[in-house]
């Protein structure tokens, strides 16, 4: 396609424009951009407000025709030429910020533009300024552009969010440091205050280079040079610590902090705030206020009603390290002054129900230490709070108070046992099929990847079921949704499952040809759909590929005017399965009206069958006559899909898996040859070591993959495996763990795969993660499923390869306990617990010994570990020996 033919054909100028609007619009046309200006230049505004209406339409046809082919000259003159002839300032701001124009411009100097708007009243452009400020995020070409018009206005512009944090990012850099920059910059007064306000602001605050020390030194000598307010810069930031937020912007502000080098008094006089910064800051602000406190304590600047409110935020805080500190203080205030015993000791109490051993043994040493100086009343409530400490505490308590400290009683974890989740009921799906306008509505929400298999399976039923009895009806009511989506860019989401009715909304609505042809680049939709599903075949890309043959399948017989009248394979229950009374009963049905099945349809209600077969529903089988009746009753007389022959491997040390993981291989099952793709890759082997997928072998980790096969879960949980063994060092926040309880209430042995799964998910990277693997570990011990200590020796194992840190496994095993599974979880941690003593200090510490400890007293557990009572006969005083000596005294105590 030619320059000349594209302007030709599609930027006409319409008859009756004047010479002065037809030359300026012939420039454009030709991308004639240095003669833009002086003919704009020429025109009146009632011109320029003629020629606008045709360069809108110009700007609205430009992106598909010039945007691929490279010819930015059209585009700049269009960009050029429509700012100046917008005659408002509302719609010269339009213009500029318009997605199309944004294009364009990030390819041209906006002194050229501003050029444009040069000649226009201060304010004028003031007010173009101000539109232009209030957009959210301003790239570096509407930051400049900002720039240069307030420059020529003489006006400052207004200092919004988007506006403070594109003038952070524009000062640095340019071969000045910093400071330099700063100095010479006309927003300073305004913008520096609007730092400490705007959220985002300040994320670069942290770094420093040996080129240039960066925005907090910068900041700190314009305050010492007297260009800005020190208080401001003081106030500013503790105002922006106290908010928090995300990690590198709190250090940044710390570094500033620090920088700015507060003074005796500048400390005094913000205790308030370092008080509530303590209670309620992020981690990094709490522990900077409480070094503040504490010096301001040490030098006698602490007022106790001060000491008192920051320890009652700090010592209820989840970090460990601030609650240590702030015991510490009280201790030495205590010791400074005996009268502050009664006020103090009853708040280092508090802590005693914390759940945390060694703050709990930190605490008691605190309490004990000092209690000769508490009164009668207090140390009764002293004696009363000691209830709340462990077995091996409160015998220290109670040998320390005497009588006043009541004998533990047995909790109701040790007398009737963990306390676990219902076993989830089946949910039986509803059978009728969608009313139209409802599918409609269901089909909107799905199409954007948002449904579970349940919705997806009825849905497409639906479509099938109104395909065959009311066609034009059908496609009345999708009508609404399909011109929602009518854009290419709009289908085929990244969700393959959505994928898969998508193409079935179009095959219904006639239009798949047209639409998803474009966007696949395929000969037919029919085309594209197979192309999806039989590339690249292996086990993984055919755990999704199946849903989209059976997309192809209903398009086929749409296509041939055969539609299907309902769908086979439409689970009875939400996990996917079907009850084979209900196949037997579909089956027949097809026989009554002469229907020939869809082979993809028939095959996967096969591999959905339940796995107990009453004889009655047998002998019903054995009476259908069709050749796929007859194949139901072979299925079943066969005892269905046998499960896989399943072996744990073990990655070798290489450069691509500097840690290896564990994963888990299948063999092939009999008879998958005579099954098409992809349900021949699907039940073939799978060998993630030896035999590594091209297609990165990590499969979709989602409860619609596990509906494919919903009694055989270890299949799908092999082919996940490789996915879930990055979780505990990838950076991302994943959904991966998401399927986990969806694994749990699956169908079919739970084997090495399933808890090889719930191991690497009890490691995640993130706690939002690993709360979906102890739900999952707490649904398999409520089934009976759970085989607790081969988990616990995955964990080991996994921990021991450096795939898993310890900390992370013990911060969601303690979830788990807390529920009330003490005795699950113990159960687990005797499987670990000697892998993980063996393989030294990186796996085994004080917080796993205690968390074990925790578990035996709660759960009543019996019996010496050799492993334990080692590490207990260790002399020394580390949480690991002490934790040791207590798990081993739990463990060997009588009764």
């Amino acid at each position: 396609m030619s320059d000349t033919t594209d302007t030709t054909d599609v930027h006409r100028i319409p008859d009756g424009i004047a010479e002065g609007p037809r030359a300026l619009l012939d420039a454009v046309r030709e991308g004639r951009v240095a003669d833009v200006p002086k003919l704009l230049g020429a025109l009146t505004d009632a011109e320029r407000r003629k020629a606008l209406p045709v360069l809108k339409q110009w700007r609205k046809d430009t992106p598909d025709i010039w945007r691929s082919e490279g010819d930015l000259g059209v585009s700049r003159s269009l960009l050029l030429a429509g700012a100046g002839c917008c005659t408002g300032a509302a719609a010269a701001a339009q213009w500029l910020l318009t997605s199309r124009t944004l294009w364009w411009a990030n390819q041209e100097d906006p002194q050229a533009v501003a050029g444009v708007l040069g000649d226009r009243d201060p304010a004028w452009l003031a007010e173009v300024v101000r539109r232009l400020a209030e957009r959210r995020a301003l790239g570096w070409w509407e930051y400049a552009l900002v720039k240069q018009l307030s420059r020529i206005a003489d006006a400052e512009p207004p200092m919004t969010d988007g506006l403070v944090l594109a003038w952070e990012r524009d000062v640095p850099g340019r071969g000045r440091t910093t400071l330099e920059q700063l100095r010479e910059n006309p927003f300073l007064q305004a913008a520096v205050p609007r730092l400490f306000e705007v959220d985002e602001a300040g994320s670069t605050f942290q770094y420093a280079w040996d080129s240039d020390p960066g925005w907090p030194a910068a900041l700190a000598a314009l305050a010492r040079e007297g260009r800005l307010s020190r208080d401001m810069l003081v106030a500013g930031c503790l105002s922006r610590l106290l908010r928090g937020g995300r990690q590198g912007i709190v250090k940044g502000y710390l570094v500033l902090l620090t920088a700015l080098e507060l003074t005796a008094d500048e400390r005094a006089a913000h205790i308030p705030t370092w008080v509530r910064m303590l209670c309620d800051g992020h981690a990094l602000a709490a522990a900077r206020a409480q070094e503040e406190l504490a010096a301001l304590d040490a030098a006698g600047g602490l007022e106790t009603e001060h000491l008192v409110e920051a320890s009652r935020g700090a010592l209820f805080r989840p970090e460990k390290k601030i609650v240590r500190a702030q015991l510490a203080m009280l201790d030495k205030a205590v010791k400074r002054d005996h009268r502050l015993a009664d006020e103090l000791l009853p708040l280092a109490a508090e802590v005693f129900g914390s759940g945390e051993h060694s703050l709990q043994d930190r605490a008691l040493a605190l309490v004990l230490r000092h209690r000769r100086h508490a009164g009668e009343t207090v140390l009764a409530e002293l004696a009363e709070s000691a209830e709340l400490l462990p077995t091996d505490l409160r015998a220290r308590a109670a040998e320390a108070f005497g009588g006043a400290v009541a004998d533990e009683e047995p909790g109701p974890s040790a007398a009737e046992g963990d306390v676990l989740p219902p076993v989830p009921e089946p949910e039986r799906l509803d059978p009728a099929p969608l009313a139209p306008v409802e599918l409609a509505e269901e089909i909107a929400v799905l199409l954007r990847g948002k449904g579970t298999p349940a919705q997806e399976e009825r849905a497409l039923n639906s479509l099938v079921v109104h395909a065959h009895a009311d066609p034009a009806g059908l496609r009345t009511a999708l009508e609404p949704v399909v011109a929602a989506h009518r854009q290419p860019a709009a289908w085929l989401s990244q969700n393959v499952f959505a994928q898969a009715l998508e193409a079935v909304v179009m095959f219904v609505m006639g239009e798949v040809t047209q639409e998803q042809t474009r966007t696949l680049r395929v000969q037919s939709g029919l085309g594209a759909l197979r192309f999806r599903f039989q590339e690249h075949q292996c086990p993984h890309t055919a755990m999704w590929s199946v849903f989209l043959s059976r997309a192809a399948e209903i398009g086929a017989r749409l296509e041939l005017g055969d539609p299907l009248p309902f769908l086979l394979a439409t689970p009875t229950w939400a996990t996917g399965t079907i009850e084979a009374s209900e196949l037997v009963a579909r089956l027949a049905a097809y026989e009554e009206s002469g229907t020939e099945p869809g082979p993809a349809d028939l095959l996967q209600a096969l591999l959905r069958l339940e796995r107990e077969v009453p004889p009655e529903v047998r002998a019903a089988a054995d009476r259908l006559t069709s050749p796929a009746g007859r194949r139901l009753a072979a299925w079943l007389a066969s005892g269905g899909l046998p499960d896989p022959v399943l072996s744990r491997e073990t990655e070798r040390l290489r450069l691509r898996t500097p840690r290896p993981g564990v994963l888990v291989r299948t063999e092939a099952l009999p008879g998958r040859e005579d099954h098409p793709e992809p349900f021949r890759s699907l039940l073939g082997a799978h060998d993630p070591i030896e035999q590594p997928c091209r297609c990165g072998g990590g499969g979709q980790c989602s409860p619609q993959t596990l509906a494919v096969l919903p009694q055989h879960r270890e299949i799908v949980a092999a082919r996940m495996l490789s996915t879930f063994a990055d979780l505990a060092e990838g950076d991302h926040v994943g959904q991966e763990t998401a399927v986990l309880p969806a694994l749990a209430e699956s169908g079919g042995p739970a084997g090495p795969a399933t808890h090889l799964l719930v191991a690497y998910g009890l490691g995640a990277r993130r706690f939002e993660e690993q709360l979906f693997a102890v739900d999952a570990m707490l649904v398999l011990a409520a089934r009976g499923q759970l085989d607790t200590q081969g988990l616990g020796r995955d964990i080991a194992e996994l921990c021991g390869l450096g795939r898993l840190k310890p900390k992370r496994v013990v911060a969601a095993l303690r979830e788990a306990a807390q529920t009330g599974a003490y005795g699950t979880v113990w159960a687990v941690l005797l499987g670990a617990l000697p892998g993980l003593l063996a393989s030294g200090p990186a796996s085994a510490d004080g917080t796993l010994l205690a968390l074990a400890a925790d578990c035996a007293e709660q759960s009543g557990a019996r019996g010496a570990l050799p492993e334990i009572d080692a590490v207990a006969a260790r002399k020394g005083s580390s949480q690991l020996i002490k934790q040791a000596r207590r798990l081993s005294a739990t463990l060997s105590r009588e009764g």
